[in-house]
């Protein structure tokens, strides 16, 4: 049935404002070309160029260059990899569950390891067979910790090589599963878990993860810890029933205080961008919980085209990470003002601002700022990440500057603008920035 020239305005309209919508309140977030389409599980950054991300089908996917680009390692496993750390740029550890189908049947964890930034991956059946580990980190090079189902925590003294069991209270809540744990500082660890309709459950070691006491905080698991100091810790869970919750103390665990959001949906994750900024994932919810008062008030905000988001990672102020299902991967895009328009520009920092007007037909203005003369290139994509055209590729002085694309030969559709700069001269070095940004094109 043809639509009348109103049902188009009427329906361009409604697209416009539903964009708009999207734009004010997940922009910051910006969806990038992802190798996979597996489910993606947790996101490890060491420093805003070097990050790795685990996922189904024992996916290991890998930037050396801030997520300009992602490559899949091999990671010698064929199941879902749950938890990946490294402790730098070569040395890194991940665990995924092992379900052996043929006899003999070996049920339980494999531990990788790596020493050369993942291009090599080993691994091992954990020997305490039918245990599945969640969650493993470490201090330094030599003492980690590793936690998962029945209460079972385990630390190394020597890089991995040998685990020890550790001594967990007797109490009821020792024996449900630990979903993740973290280092406060040398002696101090946390540790968070739980089981649904039963009880949170957090861990707390002071002497390096060798002996861990456990305290019911609340009524559903709690999935993630955020540690802002040696007092303050925020864990983040929850369950469908009663949503997602929270549970913080200010005395190094001392206390806890429950706290129901109000929100449907789980807390998966949970990281801090500054001090006050904090965002928690909430998975199939496609939403984000974030707070800009330290943890006071959170309201909620959809994720960039429904992405369902199972782990954050801000690896400083401006540049942060999300991962989750069907491979998808987001980038934190820093504004100050959280709206795309004509922020003046911070000393330091390049800006991409959002391309006027979007939707656009057939022609659009791409804005950017730069802090210093620099070499760029500014490229358009589509939504499969095939490269359409170059727009600008050479150096340019500080400033705002601005340039039209005109799609007039393009089919209608979501489109992405990537702004790539390097400080003249210094390719690859640290002043390298990568920003993208999404656009419609309605004809």
């Amino acid at each position: 049935m043809a639509i009348n020239n109103l049902s188009k305005t009427v329906f361009l309209a409604m697209v416009i404002s539903a964009v708009f919508q999207v734009n004010v309140y997940s922009q910051q977030w910006s969806q990038v070309f992802s190798p996979t389409k597996y489910n993606l599980n947790n996101v490890f950054f060491i420093d805003t160029l070097s990050g790795w991300i685990g996922g189904d089908s024992g996916i290991i996917i890998h930037t050396s260059d801030n997520g300009m680009n992602w490559r899949i390692q091999n990671s010698g496993v064929t199941n879902p990899v749950y938890s990946v750390f490294f402790v730098d740029e070569n040395t890194g550890y991940a665990l995924s569950w092992n379900f052996d189908k043929t006899p003999p049947l070996h049920y339980g964890t494999r531990v990788l390891s790596t020493t050369n930034g993942g291009l090599n991956w080993s691994n091992y059946l954990f020997p305490d067979t039918n245990l599945f580990l969640n969650s493993i980190c470490f201090f330094d090079e030599q003492n980690g910790c590793m936690g998962g189902t029945v209460g079972k925590i385990y630390y190394t003294t020597n890089a991995g090589q040998n685990w020890f069991r550790s001594t967990v209270d007797s109490g009821i809540a020792s024996v449900f599963p630990v979903e993740k744990i973290k280092y406060s500082d040398r002696q101090n660890m946390y540790a968070a878990g739980g089981s649904f309709d039963i009880a949170g459950v957090i861990w707390k070691s002071t002497d390096a993860g060798r002996n861990w006491i456990s305290t019911i905080v609340g009524p559903e698991p709690l999935n993630d810890i955020f540690i802002y100091n040696s007092s303050e810790v925020l864990c983040a869970g929850g369950d469908f029933e009663y949503g997602a919750s929270n549970v913080y103390t200010s005395n190094s665990g001392a206390n806890w205080r429950y706290t129901e959001f109000g929100i449907f949906g789980i807390s998966r994750s949970i990281d801090f961008r500054t001090n006050d900024e904090g965002w928690i994932a909430l998975g199939i919810t496609d939403s984000f919980l974030v707070t800009t008062d330290r943890g006071i008030g959170w309201e909620l905000r959809p994720a960039p085209d429904g992405a369902q988001i199972y782990d954050i990672d801000f690896t400083n102020t401006r540049n942060g990470w999300a991962v989750g299902n069907d491979g998808v991967i987001l980038k934190y895009n820093f504004e100050p003002s959280g709206i795309s328009g004509d922020e003046e520009l911070i000393p330091g920092s390049e800006m991409l601002y959002q391309n006027y007007p979007n939707p656009f037909n057939p022609s659009t203005v791409i804005s950017y700022s730069l802090p210093e003369k620099s070499d760029i290139k500014l490229t358009i994509y589509n939504a499969i990440g095939i490269e359409i055209k170059t727009l600008i590729n050479g150096s340019q002085n500080a400033g705002k500057h601005e340039i039209i694309f005109n799609a007039e030969n393009n089919p209608s559709g979501i489109y992405y603008i990537k702004l790539i700069s390097y400080k003249t001269g210094q390719y690859n070095s640290s002043k390298m920035q990568s920003i993208t940004k999404k656009m419609l094109l309605l004809k």
